[in-house]
């Protein structure tokens, strides 16, 4: 349906369903802040067998995988918060469970330049963000912090009453260490006494691994952001970000 055809009342509708969903992907950012990470699957993506999360080295797909993503990153979260309360126990001994999970971790996801748009039948929704942020990691060399330039682009899909995530892909356009040149390679730092236990943490290997975007480099050829979502009636009149193709960069 063309935009000029649409009812005062169904441009209202349309604008409601797009705070909406912009308020989804805030709250998924936030997460990362306030180190609900382990929430973001059951809060956030829709149960179909179909979900898929893609991220530079592959896609996870279907909900064991996608789960798999964010449980290993609440594991890392507990590997990490273990550390800091062994080299830390003056600093760490007072606090509750509950305020020692999440030490030694920091991740802020900021999003901008939003493109959003609402299929004809609302039915699905396709967005994509960029995001300029910043985390700190630990190594086995120690804390260190990074920058982070990544796109997010993401299927949504009306389920109920609520938006939730079909398909997204979080690539990473920058993840350099601060201080250092993004235009160089980074081969971390001396290892450092009581990190140790760092290198034995993976994060589970995709189900499809294949390089769907490169970290830029001087000699990294051009790649476009994702495709920019445009106006469609319904999903089967529009492309995916999704393993099937057509809005990858």
């Amino acid at each position: 349906m063309d935009q000029m055809n649409y009812t005062p009342e169904q441009l209202l509708d349309r604008w409601e369903e797009r705070r909406e969903i912009m308020n989804l992907m805030s709250r998924y950012t936030y997460c990362y802040t306030i180190k609900r990470e382990k929430d973001i699957y059951d809060m956030f993506w829709s149960h179909r067998d179909d979900i898929a999360l893609g991220v530079n080295q592959g896609w996870y797909l279907g909900p064991d995988a996608v789960s798999g993503y964010y449980r290993a990153i609440h594991e890392k979260i507990l590997l990490k918060s273990g550390i800091i309360e062994k080299l830390f126990p003056e600093k760490t001994r007072d606090l509750t469970e509950q305020e020692r999970y999440g030490v030694g971790s920091m991740e802020y996801k900021p999003l901008d330049t939003a493109v959003v748009e609402i299929a004809g039948d609302m039915q699905t929704a396709k967005g994509l963000w960029c995001c300029r942020g910043s985390y700190l990691d630990l190594t086995t060399g120690g804390p260190v912090s990074y920058w982070e330039w990544s796109f997010f682009a993401v299927d949504f899909v009306r389920e109920g009453d609520a938006w939730k995530i079909l398909h997204m892909q979080y690539l990473m356009e920058i993840d350099s260490p601060c201080g250092k040149s993004w235009a160089q390679p980074f081969e971390g730092y001396p290892d450092e006494p009581g990190f140790e236990a760092m290198a034995d943490f993976r994060m589970p290997e995709p189900t499809r691994p294949e390089v769907l975007r490169e970290l830029y480099s001087p000699t990294r050829a051009f790649r476009p952001a994702p495709r920019t979502p445009e106006p469609y009636d319904t999903f089967a009149h529009t492309f995916t970000y999704g393993p099937e193709g057509g809005g990858a960069a």
